[in-house]
């Protein structure tokens, strides 16, 4: 854009290959210069409007990614392995009505969270517990603060308050466990099974018992090898209000 002293009497027409012939047009902007908008109008209209369109295109796309982060970053921190990123119920093939019910039973679970029953899952490896529990977490993680850990990493964390220079105190794990919405137990057996560790465990499922937070429980265990492991009022505690206990009975898929 440029600038004149005066405004013509007889307005500059000028001509758009696109458009055809236009008058340039002139803004006053003191008593000694003008503004001249030289520029064809309907072609500048189109090109804002393609700015516009390109600018709400990229914001778009913006948001897009944004949302992907988020939702990445709330499953990543909610333990959510890499393998099972994603998984939904759509991913767990039912070839039996064990199957098919182990399904139902989680689908249910979710949709009637938060309530106060919890679920036990047994059964041996390559069964399917892990991937049902990751789509229960996917369900549920972006609107809920949940997290899936396997026990012995659980200890882990115990273990690293006894530090000196712990930042965290047993007290503070006990308290952050107990208060996410929903809790997932993996691995239950991995870890020794010493009376410590029994009652670490017993101080988080039963202060979520207290809470009425639903806690799920994973083992390649049975029943009474779980109550050998974490202890027999753990198992009640998630048995109470109505609390499950589901049999992966099958093979494993891996073989």
């Amino acid at each position: 854009m440029k600038t004149i002293n005066e405004i013509p009497s007889t307005p500059e027409i000028k001509h758009c290959e696109k458009h055809g012939d236009y008058e340039v047009k002139y803004s006053r902007i003191s008593e000694t210069r003008c503004w001249v908008f030289d520029n064809c109008r309907t072609c500048v209209d189109e090109s804002e409007v393609k700015a516009k369109i390109k600018e709400e295109n990229e914001k778009l796309e913006r948001d897009i990614e944004n949302k992907r982060r988020r939702r990445e970053s709330n499953r990543t921190n909610a333990g959510i392995s890499k393998r099972n990123l994603y998984k939904t119920f759509t991913d767990y093939k039912c070839d039996n009505e064990g199957q098919a019910k182990a399904k139902n039973d989680c689908e249910r679970f979710v949709k009637e969270f938060p309530c106060e029953k919890s679920i036990i899952m047994v059964g041996g490896v390559g069964t399917g517990k892990t991937l049902l529990a990751s789509a229960m977490l996917d369900s549920l993680v972006d609107n809920n603060r949940c997290e899936i850990i396997k026990v012995i990493d659980l200890i882990r964390h115990l273990k690293s308050t006894w530090a000196k220079d712990s930042e965290n105190t047993e007290e503070d794990l006990i308290k952050y466990y107990c208060k996410l919405d929903l809790l997932i137990l993996d691995e239950v057996g991995s870890q020794f099974g010493s009376d410590t560790e029994k009652l670490f465990i017993f101080d988080i499922i039963d202060g979520r018992y207290q809470d009425m937070k639903q806690t799920v429980l994973i083992s390649n265990l049975d029943i009474n090898g779980i109550k050998g492991v974490i202890g027999e009022r753990c198992v009640d505690r998630l048995r109470e209000g109505g609390g499950s206990t589901i049999a992966f009975d099958w093979k494993s898929s891996r073989i």
